[in-house]
């Protein structure tokens, strides 16, 4: 484990908690399903009214974010909620390269394996900036209690 100002840190690799699933309420799957189809509206509108391209842009914005984080917020604390958007974050800066890359690849070569190399782009990004944040900022990554 490594140390920080004197302080032990536990690891920094990210996981998955299945079990969690249960304790979520039907209400914070609602909240969420609200604010996704409305943010899902407003880029539609957009769209219309805009232009196609500008309102497929709003749809590249997580749609149940917001609640999400509020929600955590609400629940677990700001220091997790921050978390958890930090995450996103890395995310979506992943998700801007897979649209680079898709925009590259779809027309130029075979479909499965422009998907596959937008995949990798994304997966690679967020997982490269992950890593990078846990060595500089590892008390952003740390699992310790709020």
């Amino acid at each position: 484990m490594r140390t920080r100002a004197g302080q032990e840190l536990p690891p920094v690799f990210p996981d998955l908690t299945l079990g969690k699933l249960r304790q979520v309420r039907l209400r914070d799957y609602a909240v969420r399903f609200a604010m996704g189809a409305i943010i899902s509206v407003v880029a539609a509108v957009v769209g219309k009214v805009i232009g196609v391209r500008f309102g497929g842009t709003l749809l590249a914005f997580p749609a149940i974010l917001p609640a999400s984080l509020t929600l955590i917020q609400k629940e677990e604390g700001t220091r997790r909620a921050d978390r958890d958007a930090i995450g996103a974050i890395l995310g979506a800066v992943g998700l801007v390269i897979f649209g680079m890359v898709g925009e590259a690849t779809f027309g130029r070569v075979d479909p499965a394996l422009a998907l596959a190399l937008a995949i990798l782009g994304w997966l690679s990004t967020a997982f490269l900036l992950y890593g990078l944040l846990a060595f500089l900022r590892p008390d952003t990554c740390d699992r310790a209690k709020d």
